[in-house]
């Protein structure tokens, strides 16, 4: 038995519609947190996340951790998900010191 040498599909724990309606739930939300305070920046964490989820594309199965991370999407997805952490601080910080 021959085993198939065709590339295993990327799988995402959500459907492709779920994350684009997600995407744009979340682009709608940074907007009217961009209109209502620009210079607070708790938009900056939003406007991420939709784009992380429209950006961010698995792991395949015994692909090495280099060869993901050396993919330009796989490092702008890890930059978007730093920026959504840090937004998440910034946001608590402002929480419990106002």
């Amino acid at each position: 038995m021959q085993e198939s040498s065709a590339p295993v599909s990327p799988s995402f724990f959500l459907p492709l519609w779920a994350r684009i309606a997600l995407a744009c739930f979340m682009f709608a939300v940074s907007a009217v947190d961009m209109w209502v305070g620009f210079f607070r920046y708790e938009w900056v964490g939003i406007l991420c996340m939709g784009l992380y989820f429209l950006i961010f594309v698995p792991r395949q199965k015994g692909e090495a951790l280099r060869a993901y991370l050396s993919k330009p999407r796989s490092l702008v997805s890890f930059v978007l998900l730093v920026a959504i952490i840090a937004s998440g601080f910034n946001t608590l910080h402002r929480v419990f010191t106002h």
